[in-house]
């Protein structure tokens, strides 16, 4: 019998759960003893983990963060060679580790003192370059959806300009696909530079016209040009969305615009996953399992559309994936 040890390895994310739901169930199928390792490498370390079975994971499907915790340690240098003596004494196969860049840096790093792994990709800023998709990135963008469709009754009611802050720098992914799919009337991320001109431009039209409302969603982050700082008072602890709001103010005093700021901050983050993200995640831990099974690691699982892929560990494997052009051009046509 193969033993496998699952872990979380950065921040949660939606699905996750039923990625670990999966590895245990596939494991029990192949034969493949599953361990899950709490709170990430920390709890490796203290040697708090477990046996998982069929029990343990039978009511996790719709629950969002993940049950067996997370860090956002990494092992490096010493603590490498401690991790390596802990999957020897309990005698794992390889490690399945599930998370954003913080997880495949791990698994570069374990690479290279041979200890096995496959990571699953878990980030909801989508930003990894192996695969289409990672888990919880498609519930982080109905909860921005669900956010604007909510704000947008009152925004219409007191013909606010309503400013909203997204996670997701740099790659672009929630602000651009959030922002399209809750009726944004401008984006703006850190995947290009923003035309400030056109955003006031277009707030101008809408309120001359009948629509005396907007809705400007906004990557956290994003950069903002000096001289916008200047005028607008930047300052890092309040972030770019409330400067960007000021100079809105500023550009448009004569219509008397009112705005106001929301931070989705975590709320993007939590929250039972949607469909697509039980379904990917319970794909690629299955997937990699069977993997293990006959003895193929140092790989990164992903997901082309509904394939499952396959991508040889290399520093690549950490790169960021801006969101696609043609989505951000896509948006332009409904300003």
């Amino acid at each position: 019998m193969k033993r496998v040890g699952v872990l979380c390895v950065g921040n949660d994310s939606p699905g996750i759960n039923a990625a670990i739901r999966a590895a245990v169930v596939k494991g029990l199928d192949l034969n493949v003893e599953v361990m899950g390792i709490k709170d990430g490498f920390e709890g490796f370390l203290r040697d708090d983990l477990d046996v998982l079975l069929r029990g343990n994971v039978s009511n996790v499907l719709h629950q969002g963060g993940t049950m067996l915790g997370t860090s956002l340690y990494v092992p490096e240098n010493n603590e490498i060679g401690k991790i390596k003596s802990k999957v020897e004494q309990y005698g794992i196969s390889a490690l399945i580790i599930i998370g954003g860049r913080l997880a495949a840096k791990s698994a570069i790093n374990l690479m290279n003192v041979g200890v096995p792994s496959i990571v699953i990709p878990a980030t909801i800023d989508n930003d990894l370059s192996f695969t289409d998709f990672s888990i919880g990135f498609f519930t982080a963008v109905e909860n921005v959806k669900n956010a604007l469709d909510v704000l947008h009754s009152t925004a219409e009611s007191h013909h606010r300009v309503m400013i909203v802050e997204t996670m997701g720098k740099p790659s672009g992914w929630i602000a651009v696909i959030g922002g399209l799919a809750g009726g944004a009337d401008y984006i703006i991320s850190s995947a290009e530079k923003t035309n400030f001109n056109e955003m006031i431009d277009i707030i101008k039209r809408r309120y001359e016209g009948r629509k005396r409302f907007s809705l400007i969603v906004i990557e956290s982050g994003v950069e903002i040009p000096e001289d916008i700082k200047k005028e607008c008072r930047f300052s890092p602890e309040e972030g770019s969305s409330i400067v960007i709001g000021r100079y809105i103010e500023k550009q448009l005093k004569d219509f008397g615009i009112e705005w106001r700021y929301t931070n989705l901050g975590y709320l993007q983050r939590g929250g039972s996953p949607s469909a697509m993200d039980r379904i990917i995640a319970t794909q690629m831990a299955a997937h990699a399992i069977e993997m293990i099974k006959i003895g193929k690691v140092y790989h990164a699982v992903g997901v082309k559309g509904f394939s499952i892929t396959e991508i040889p560990y290399s520093e690549t494997i950490i790169n960021y994936r801006p969101v696609d052009f043609y989505l951000r051009e896509l948006t332009k046509l409904f300003y």
